[in-house]
């Protein structure tokens, strides 16, 4: 569990993961990136048994501070903010018995976002936007994992350099990163019903807690990044007048035109980068 900023989250959500880890013999690692009073609360709260890991913030060098400080051949990665449901963490192990499987992503029941897909889904579609779908119940292929309740296998992710560390702000898209060279490997990934997680949203903390606006301009910068290294400067370009047309709705909302002008910059320093 990587973690910024939400000591009350993990003291709610450690006693429900212990004993389904302890039922397993799995260990459960908490890789923190708060500053010195809230990392002391985290530290108070750690039941026995629980390693704790500091690291600067920034969520994939998290992610790969958690992969070395194991040798476990499986790794799951949950938010901090979710709430597992019963059997969450064995019922993450079975897609794993097929060894072409190099992740699974677990079922996530989202407390305040809507799927936008009708179907099992989780891919960027060719205008950029994220077509998710992750409350079904039926387990199937998946195109793309998402980091708030994954896990892979760690041979898989070392054999593609693990998480990159280049993805800033609130990262997102490093996991749909992560499972792209996956796929490149020649690695399946798989969707787990049982494995169910609700995500909770909580309001404070987190990797987006600078406001909406920085958050927006992470989301417009990654956007391009994503599609440059996987689709090429063709996708970069396809995409670009959604993501205008977004930039201008931005700033109309925000009555702040000069937020058109930074979310523009952003996208084409993700596409250049």
């Amino acid at each position: 569990m990587c973690t910024v900023g939400r000591s009350d989250e993990l003291a709610r959500l450690l006693p429900v993961l212990a004993p389904q880890a302890e039922a397993l013999g799995a260990e459960l690692l908490v890789v923190d990136q708060s500053d010195d009073e809230e990392h002391a609360r985290v530290e108070a709260l750690l039941p026995a048994g629980v390693r704790l890991i500091r690291r600067a913030p920034g969520l994939p060098a998290a992610r790969n501070a958690g992969l070395a400080a194991t040798t476990a051949p499986i790794v799951l990665f949950l938010d901090d903010d979710t709430s597992p449901a019963p059997g969450c963490l064995s019922a993450h192990l079975e897609p794993f018995r097929d060894p072409t499987v190099g992740g699974a992503v677990g079922r996530i029941v989202e407390r305040r976002l809507r799927p936008n897909s009708r179907r099992l889904r989780n891919d960027l579609a060719w205008d950029g936007r994220i077509r998710v779908r992750l409350d079904t119940t039926e387990d199937g292929p998946i195109g793309s994992l998402k980091g708030a309740n994954m896990s892979v296998r760690r041979r898989a992710v070392e054999q593609v350099g693990g998480f990159d560390e280049g993805w800033g702000g609130t990262a997102l898209l490093e996991d749909a990163d992560l499972s792209e060279r996956l796929i490149r490997a020649g690695w399946r990934l798989r969707y787990a019903a049982r494995a169910a997680v609700e995500h909770l949203h909580a309001p404070t903390g987190g990797v987006r807690q600078e406001g909406a606006e920085q958050t927006e301009r992470w989301r417009f910068h990654n956007t391009a990044r994503f599609l440059r290294r996987h689709r090429g400067m063709r996708g970069v370009v396809v995409a670009t007048p959604t993501w205008m047309a977004l930039a201008a709705a931005r700033g109309l909302r925000w009555r702040r035109p000069r937020s058109t002008a930074q979310l523009i910059s952003a996208w084409w320093a993700g596409a250049r980068g």
